[in-house]
């Protein structure tokens, strides 16, 4: 008899009959599904999970919907609430560890509370926090223990955290927490208390990363350490280019500062704006990460401190007026916002 039914990594479904398809193993004996097995050893990852349709959810649920500080332009985009009118909600911004140390986390919660009731989202409380984090971890189970709802599910764009959460709330140690978008595909459970605990598969986003390069390229352009800002002076006409994916040129008249906030790991260099066609051009011998097709967005920047988001690589602060165009993948997430961090 099979001593486990889905996989303790995914959550999928075992079997043995279909070998591209979720959940396939040798023997159904085993605790890892071979995708899973593959990625825990070897660090390889040849699939992805796309989720099409909300997941079922309790009405007298607790649902704590979690977002990573890097996804903060979509925070409340996703209205569970909607869908599930009658729960009770609670907002958790994870990674917060991402952030530079100097961050001033009292001007983030004022800004991100200002947003929720601007966009009406109900909620119970928004929380700053990192998975991580001992400390948070213990006041976290605290604070959900005085909730009377017996179902707490976690829910949250992919990678956003939630599978890291779970093993730290749970003691659970079997799921896989990786830099690897859509993992859980099937919702992973473990007993909290007297309460279950239940890890939903992401909510898929499309223009991420993951959709463009493969895990073992993405994985080293996400953030996972504390994150040291790079500041650069562009001069009109003089642009940065992050790996060959992204180029960001002072397309206006007056100098722009620009402060990078990404993985240690991307490479960036100057350049100035007639030169990123032809570096793109000649992308294979120029660049260690690029893709096969680009777009260019020129955006207009309003008066004060902005965000533009870089799918799920980071973000740039910089301050208008000012007017710069962005090179990028074709297809990929890129949005301009107010930024809410300091």
């Amino acid at each position: 008899m099979s001593t486990a039914t889905k996989c303790k990594g995914c959550g999928a479904v075992l079997q043995r009959q279909k070998p591209d398809m979720p959940g396939y193993v040798l023997s159904l004996e085993h605790l890892y599904c071979q995708a899973c097995y593959r990625l825990l050893h070897y660090g390889e990852a040849n699939s992805h999970f796309h989720p099409e349709d909300m997941p079922s959810l309790a009405k007298d649920a607790l649902i704590v919907m979690i977002s990573s500080v890097l996804h903060l332009d979509l925070l409340f985009s996703h209205p569970v609430y909607r869908y599930q009118p009658k729960a009770t909600y609670v907002y958790v911004i994870n990674q917060i560890d991402l952030l530079p140390a100097s961050t001033n986390l009292d001007l983030l919660l004022k800004n991100i509370t200002r947003k929720a009731g601007l966009h009406h989202v109900p909620y119970q409380d928004i929380i700053l926090m990192s998975a991580n984090n001992r400390h948070d971890i213990d006041a976290f189970k605290d604070y959900l223990k005085r909730f009377k709802q017996q179902d707490i599910y976690l829910l949250g764009v992919q990678n956003s955290g939630k599978t890291t959460l779970f093993k730290a709330l749970s003691n659970q140690t079997e799921a896989l927490a990786f830099k690897k978008a859509g993992l859980t595909q099937q919702a992973l459970t473990a007993p909290f208390g007297s309460k279950t605990l239940y890890d939903m598969p992401g909510l898929y986003q499309e223009g991420y990363i993951h959709t463009m390069l493969p895990y073992a390229t993405y994985k080293d352009l996400i953030p996972d350490r504390e994150i040291k800002p790079r500041v650069y002076q562009l001069q009109p006409g003089h642009a940065v280019f992050l790996e060959g994916l992204i180029a960001l040129a002072n397309t206006g008249k007056d100098m722009v500062s620009v402060v990078l906030y990404v993985s240690r790991l991307v490479d960036i260099h100057r350049t100035n704006q007639a030169r990123i066609v032809p570096l793109l051009d000649d992308r294979k011998r120029q660049f260690r990460v690029h893709v096969d097709a680009y777009a260019e967005r020129p955006i207009r920047l309003p008066a004060g401190k902005q965000q533009i988001t870089l799918a799920d690589m980071g973000m740039v602060h910089l301050t208008g007026p000012a007017h710069v165009t962005v090179t990028y993948p074709k297809g990929m997430h890129l949005s301009l916002t107010e930024a809410l961090f300091q």
